[in-house]
Formats: structure tokens, sequence, C-alpha cells
């Protein structure tokens, strides 16, 4: 990776911007959802982006939006660059005119395209460049008022704008099995129980969520589950008990597993 800086978990604020080299002996992985919105614009690169098993194009001047806890992946073609802009913030950044936008609600508009019409929206992130200066010249207050100001008017460009449809929509099967895994995550995953509650084969259960989603079914299950603890220890619950809560059985497997998707030990965190 090169061509990287970033402002990092700066008063619920993460800005960067990133170049990846991608190759066929090295494919780019990135599989993830937050306890944040996030804002993903492609400044170069071409491929697929899947938003909970909605499969939408990437390509330069595209736009992703994420809500917390929507489960997301890049598949950016091989031989040659993937370059992006990552905005990741907490709501509560926002004015509160701008925080009752259904945009920041909803559960469909991921994808917008900015190729033909999104002058506006290419411009305001091209205005977020200029936290680099800032922030090389030790201004980082500036910077991250730099940031909040044209994040709300990003959010406000977006809240006029349709969002596209995607190239393809998950089944029905793959919808269900989603909204039983998101409304089950304090309690223990077994694939075989899962297989039975849809009357499928337990080999053709994980392909085809595969397929879909871009992720197994395990993976996407501990990625939710890892975001939701991630957002009750920085509310002030002990981390010993949250594991507990979502079904670890024991605090070394959930200790492990945090840190390996989250960079950072599960401590609470001050907001």
């Amino acid at each position: 990776m090169e061509d990287f800086y970033i402002l990092r978990h700066y008063k619920g604020l993460c800005y960067s911007r990133s170049t990846s080299l991608i190759s066929r002996t090295a494919p780019f992985e990135d599989r993830h959802c937050h306890d944040r919105h996030e804002l993903i614009y492609i400044l170069q690169g071409s491929g697929k982006y899947i938003v909970e098993g909605m499969e939408y194009p990437l390509h330069p001047h595209a736009l992703y939006f994420m809500r917390p806890y929507e489960y997301h992946c890049a598949f950016p073609s091989p031989e040659g660059a993937y370059e992006r802009i990552v905005l990741r913030f907490d709501e509560a950044l926002l004015p509160a005119t701008v925080r009752r936008i259904p945009l920041l609600h909803g559960m469909s508009g991921n994808y917008f395209s900015t190729v033909s019409q999104g002058a506006p929206l290419r411009a305001a992130f091209e205005t977020l460049g200029g936290t680099r200066a800032l922030l090389q010249d030790g201004h980082e207050e500036d910077a991250e008022a730099l940031l909040h100001a044209t994040l709300a008017q990003i959010i406000l460009l977006l809240s006029v704008k349709s969002p596209e449809d995607p190239l393809s929509e998950t089944s029905a099967t793959v919808r269900r099995i989603i909204e039983h895994l998101n409304a089950h995550l304090c309690e223990e995953l077994s694939l075989d129980a899962l297989a039975k509650e849809f009357f499928i084969s337990k080999y053709h259960l994980c392909r085809l969520f595969r397929e879909q989603t871009g992720a197994s079914i395990l993976t996407y299950f501990n990625a939710k589950r890892l975001a939701l603890a991630k957002q009750l220890i920085a509310d002030g619950e002990n981390a010993t008990a949250v594991a507990v809560q979502l079904g670890f059985h024991d605090y070394s497997t959930f200790y492990r597993a945090y840190r390996k998707q989250m960079g950072e030990s599960p401590v609470r965190r001050l907001k």
C-alpha cells in the first residue's frame, strides 16, 4: 500500500486516502462492518463492491455509503491500482438538522455514481484533500473543522441524489438468512441448525451465502458480533460481560478475534 495518510479516530471521525496495488498473486482483502457510518469514494480502480449481498460496480467516481453494521467488501480487478478515500464518522458529529435525513437511517441506497451530474460531490471530496496540507503544517483543529463541514455537505448532496440500483440483488433465501443472523447475534451459531431452519443442505447454504455476500457465514456473523461489541464497550459496558453476552465461550477467544478485526484491544474507548 502506498500514498496513505489518515486522521485517525479524531473525536469520532476517521479519514484516509490510500492506494493498493492489486495483482493476481496479491489479491485485495477487505471485508468488514463498523459501528459507525462510512463513505468510500473511488478515485481509481474497477471491479465490484458488495454491501449486505447487494452487488454494485466499482469504478472511478463511484461513492458507497454504509450505515452502522452493514457488511461490505471490495473486489477490485487484478493488475491495477485501487485508490479510494474513506471517511468514517459518528453521526453525532453532524448538525441536528442533517442527522434527521432519511439516508442516514434507511436500509437502501448504498451506491451513488458521480460520473455524470456529480460535480459538487466530486468537488467536496477533492476539498478533503486539503486536510493533508493542514495536518503537515500542524493545524489539526483546522483539518477537523474542514472535515466536519465537508462531511455535512456530502450528506446533504447525497440526500437529494437518487441511489443507483445494484447489478444484482440478494436472493430471497440469503436475505432471510442475513435477517436471521442479525436477529441472533447473541446466540451460538450452528450451521447445521441454520441449514435445517431454511430447508437447505449445509453445503448449498454455505456456497450460496459466500457467492452473494463475498464472505462465509462465520466471517459475516463474527464481524457483526464484534462491531456490536465495540459499540457496547464504547457505551461503557465491561468487555468480559460483552464477550459472554455475545456468545463467546471464553474471553481469550473474544480478545483475539476482537484485536484481529479492530486492530486494538477490547477496552473502553472514551468518546
